[in-house]
């Protein structure tokens, strides 16, 4: 390449730069902006103070129909089909939400009383999707958790179609 082809694209390149961020800002003021087209992924929320930090779980409770047996899953147990990295993602959208957004179709009440019976291995009746904050605090022998406190636990009665909240 000669010192005039070099010269040539350098000064193309300067000058396509500015002009090319100058047309984004221009749709990005009258649409949307046209980027990110690569997301990172969202990292777990923890939540640190002093010495001490809280981890929110999520996991489901399977009940028989008189509540006598139960067996407790974690959602990645509940739902193995979905890929670990979106089972967070699928619990908040599903199942965390506000009352008036989590209403389930007689179909997504099969399916789930479906799910139930597979991954715990028992006629399932009712299903709590309890979501819990876990308390740490360090301590010279490493971590120890300090306690548990339920944030919230949402009952879906697999039988009657019915569904209730418990909120703690």
């Amino acid at each position: 390449m000669t010192k005039k082809t070099v010269r040539t694209i350098f000064i193309a390149v300067m000058i396509w730069l500015p002009l090319q961020y100058g047309i984004v800002g221009i749709v990005g003021y009258y649409h949307s902006e046209p980027w990110p087209a690569f997301v990172f992924p969202g990292f777990k929320s923890v939540y640190v103070y002093e010495d001490s930090f809280e981890i929110e779980q999520s996991y489901i409770e399977v009940w028989t129909e008189q509540g006598e047996q139960s067996v407790r899953l974690l959602p990645q147990e509940f739902f193995p089909d979905l890929p670990l990295s979106q089972v967070p993602g699928f619990m908040r959208t599903h199942f965390l939400t506000d009352e008036e957004e989590r209403q389930f179709s007689i179909q997504a009440k099969r399916w789930l009383h479906q799910q139930a019976g597979r991954a715990a291995g028992l006629d399932a009746a009712m299903l709590d999707i309890v979501l819990e904050v876990n308390y740490y605090s360090h301590h010279p022998h490493g971590l120890e958790r300090d306690s548990v406190a339920e944030k919230m636990r949402y009952t879906i009665n697999l039988i009657d179609q019915d569904e209730h909240q418990r909120t703690i």
